[in-house]
């Protein structure tokens, strides 16, 4: 074994002992390459060796990028999902999708304060697909509303809600709407019964962001709905802008095939 040779084990060495070292600490990535090199006492084109050794070893596993690094294969491999991930007793908001609410009622369901904010409320010409889950034509007048929910004093999600004004003629006579379900079903004798939703996860825009308190670019969850009355005739259509700091999903789901 050459004098080179013979370094590079020596590092690859004590470098297998810093790997168990940050392992038997749940860590789950080394040091930057920069504080590697200096705590080992060697150059980084060294280290860059015997990471490649412990990596054919299986020991380390590294990713490209500035998220990337060195991660150990033994933490990564025994803990792939944090436990605090299944600590559901932190203080969220539940966002029930078996079940169709209003977020005043389903906060105050869940022992939080509640505040509307009303951003705007007017008449506008329905965008394309907004005119066809409504059934009406792209042009025609809808009823728009804008509100920011808050729980415990803190932004938790704006909403941009469509209805037809036709069905729901002098709504904005009510202005400022908080509570749009209680509204019609008191005014207009119209119950949602049932709703088609997707849901995924998009970034923050700047507007939205200086709303909901967050960093632009910042992860929400972006539910898109319509709702039915009992009858199938749509009533709303929606989309809440949930921060996913503060937003649990919960689903009950039945199984209809092999698994």
């Amino acid at each position: 074994m050459s004098e080179n040779d013979t370094r590079i084990e020596r590092v690859t060495s004590a470098l297998d002992n810093l790997i168990g070292e940050f392992a038997a600490q749940g860590a789950e990535k080394l040091l930057p390459e920069r504080e590697l090199a200096i705590r080992l006492g060697v150059s980084r084109s060294v280290l860059r060796r015997a990471l490649a050794v412990m990596e054919e070893r299986g020991r380390i596993f590294r990713v490209l990028g500035r998220a990337g690094g060195a991660f150990i294969s033994q933490t990564v491999e025994s803990a792939p999902i944090p436990s605090v991930l299944f600590d559901v007793a932190s203080r969220k908001v539940e966002r029930d999708l078996n079940h169709v609410k209003g977020v005043p009622q389903m906060l105050t369901e869940q022992g939080f304060a509640v505040e509307t904010k009303v951003v705007s409320e007017s008449i506008e010409p329905a965008p394309a697909r907004i005119a066809e889950l409504l059934g009406l034509v792209e042009g025609d007048e809808v009823i728009s509303l804008l509100r920011l929910r808050y729980a415990d004093d803190v932004p938790l999600s704006l909403e941009r809600m469509y209805l037809d004004p036709d069905r729901f003629p002098g709504l904005l006579d009510h202005s400022p709407i908080r509570s749009l379900y209680d509204l019609i079903a008191r005014h207009y004798g119209t119950t949602v019964d049932s709703s088609d939703e997707t849901i995924e996860c998009i970034a923050s825009e700047r507007q939205v962001s200086a709303l909901l308190g967050v960093k632009a670019g910042s992860p929400l969850l972006a539910l898109r709905r319509v709702t039915f009355d009992a009858e199938g005739s749509p009533v709303e259509a929606s989309v809440d802008l949930f921060r996913t700091d503060r937003t649990r999903l919960r689903v009950h789901a039945v199984v209809t095939g092999d698994r």
